[in-house]
């Protein structure tokens, strides 16, 4: 049954409010009866971790950390609620940033990227080279960063190896098994380390 509830996306942000802006988001929901430790503590860690290493940032783009409400459920209402208070104009948007899926303890980190420009597709390179526990992973479409692709923003979304090519078939997220126990936690420093390299490098 629907039980009637109120909830909020949580939003911060730093720089000049009239700057087209650097989105990092993740989402904080979890399906009842999960732990939901890599679906998205992981990333929830993240964005508290990003809060922490650009607390000085002053570059010349807003940035906003953007932890999305609802994206496990029925309707994602926290991505039409960010839809509804932006009145669907994202042109403002530089690019996005969503995690979803990090720090599963087997293998390695995934950044996939959507419609870099030519100048941020180098940095993006550059950030592949530059952190060798992370490679250039497949696109998905399952996550918050989609409400900018649709809107033709350029965005990359950040998980692990493993959950890309086990998306389809895999049976820990959404279940019990989706605890803390198979978190590499280092992956987390790492994402959050080459995350600050990007946006720092954008501007």
């Amino acid at each position: 049954k629907r039980i009637p509830s109120t909830a909020f996306n949580v939003v911060a942000r730093k720089g000049d409010l009239n700057a087209p802006k650097i989105v990092i988001s993740a989402h904080i929901d979890a399906k009842i009866g999960t732990p939901g430790a890599i679906d998205n503590a992981t990333g929830v860690s993240i964005l508290l971790l990003l809060s922490e290493l650009l607390k000085e940032y002053n570059g010349a783009f807003l940035l906003e950390l953007v932890a999305f409400n609802g994206e496990d459920y029925y309707g994602v209402p926290g991505q039409m609620k960010y839809i509804e208070q932006h009145d669907g104009n994202f042109e403002n948007v530089l690019l996005n940033i969503n995690i979803d899926g990090a720090g599963y303890y087997k293998g390695i980190s995934a950044f996939s990227p959507f419609d870099l420009p030519q100048e941020m597709q180098m940095i993006f390179e550059r950030i592949i080279q530059e952190h060798q526990n992370i490679e250039w992973g497949e696109p998905w479409v399952q996550g918050d960063h989609s409400i900018f692709v649709q809107n033709g923003r350029p965005a990359i979304a950040v998980s692990s190896i493993w959950f890309i090519e086990n998306m389809e078939c895999q049976e820990i997220t959404h279940t019990p098994k989706d605890n803390p126990e198979i978190v590499n936690y280092e992956r987390l420093s790492e994402i959050a380390l080459a995350i600050t390299d990007l946006v720092n490098f954008i501007n």
